[in-house]
């Protein structure tokens, strides 16, 4: 369904002239609710409180700011750059008509106007624009929920490295309080400094438990406000989230990043991290002998550029660009949905407010985050 049955849809109509609003009001108040102004400025003024508007009927002939210089300074307004114009006056030469088109328009009725003619054409620009809103929303839905699975396969995946990075602390926890229940169960004199060292190990493998932990809760929730951090920091951590798979498949890692404080939602970057150096660490397990991966910092043009580069032989597509569209994989298993950085561009673009490019060198493929540099940062 396009739109709520019980729900008007709402029209703007900005005209100098009292005989055409009174008219437009008599013809259209029973279907629909109506804004009426009969002077452009005071229409911007009720335009910045951004009104819910699903047409505008405009009037070209105005003193002061006539109809195409308001409709080109509307669909500026974001709230407003998809809300359709119909313009209404009495100029109608074909280059009166195209110059319409050209300021943002969608349809032109001249004066005098047929009324049925005119309630037409609302009724048609009308549900189409709402059918563009529910087609909007629906993707907004399903960009959104393609949001959450990709998180949810980065925290199954950075669980997978807990759980492996578990093994060796709670071995030494086990061991360590076992010889110490074996020296008692047998009898034997137990040094003091000895027990002072095993609850001091125990401790020490705990706090790392610990941390792992912290650090799988602090990834797991959302983020609801931006930071402050280090970029450094950022990555590093990213790495050490990682640790086990870079420890197994023995990839040297370059970090020439530079201490920068920054201020974003960090949880959304290091998802994005970790993205990129997983599927590094997928291609460098087939492709590469020398298993490495640089990352760089520079500063340029007022964006903060964090440069991620491996040793895996470079991106296999004509454009290595291509990698970001959607269902694109460079991955030959078939479990892969090929989403994982399609949603990095993602939440990158909507979330950062940055940008995310691919390209290759000689010795594999490259990864440029930017990230804007603001004043409050």
């Amino acid at each position: 369904m396009i739109n709520n049955a019980n729900e008007k849809s709402t029209i703007l109509v900005v005209d100098d002239t009292p005989d055409i609003l009174s008219l437009v009001m008599e013809l259209l108040k029973g279907e629909y609710n109506l804004k009426l102004i009969n002077n452009p400025k005071k229409a911007l003024e009720f335009l910045q409180s951004r009104p819910k508007i699903d047409l505008i009927l405009l009037d070209v002939m105005m003193p002061e700011l006539d109809g195409y210089e308001l409709c080109t300074i509307i669909k500026v307004n974001p709230a407003y750059a998809q809300t359709p114009v119909i313009f209404l006056t009495a100029l109608e030469k074909t280059s009166d008509i195209i110059r319409g088109f050209e300021h943002g328009a969608v349809d032109y009725v001249t004066k005098p106007f047929i009324p049925e003619v005119l309630k037409a054409r609302i009724k048609t620009h009308i549900q189409l624009k709402l059918l563009r809103d529910d087609m909007v929303k629906e993707l907004d839905e399903k960009e959104e929920l393609l949001e959450r699975q990709s998180k949810m396969s980065t925290l199954g995946e950075m669980f997978e490295n807990v759980t492996h990075q578990w093994k060796q602390p709670l071995s030494i926890i086990n061991m360590s309080c076992s010889a110490l229940k074996m020296s008692y169960d047998f009898d034997e004199e137990v040094d003091r400094d000895e027990v002072i060292n095993t609850i001091d190990t125990v401790i020490f493998e705990i706090g790392y438990l610990s941390h792992t932990i912290d650090d799988f809760r602090d990834f797991a929730r959302n983020d609801v406000e931006k930071e402050s951090f280090d970029i450094r920091d950022v990555f590093v951590h990213a790495v050490e989230i990682l640790s086990f798979r870079f420890g197994k498949t023995k990839v040297e890692i370059f970090n020439n990043i530079e201490s920068f404080k920054y201020r974003t939602y960090k949880n959304y970057l290091i998802q994005i991290i970790i993205n990129i150096l997983n599927n590094a660490i997928d291609v460098m397990e087939k492709n590469s002998s020398a298993k490495s991966i640089k990352a760089d910092f520079s500063i340029k043009d007022k964006m903060a550029i964090l440069t991620i580069c491996d040793s895996g032989g470079g991106i296999k597509m004509e454009d290595p660009e291509a990698v970001f569209e959607k269902y694109v994989t460079t991955k030959e298993d078939t479990e892969f949905s090929g989403l994982g950085l399609y949603m990095c561009r993602q939440i990158m673009q909507n979330r950062l407010n940055g940008e995310l490019h691919a390209y290759n060198t000689a010795d594999g493929a490259c990864f440029e985050l930017l990230l804007p540099i603001v004043k409050d940062e």
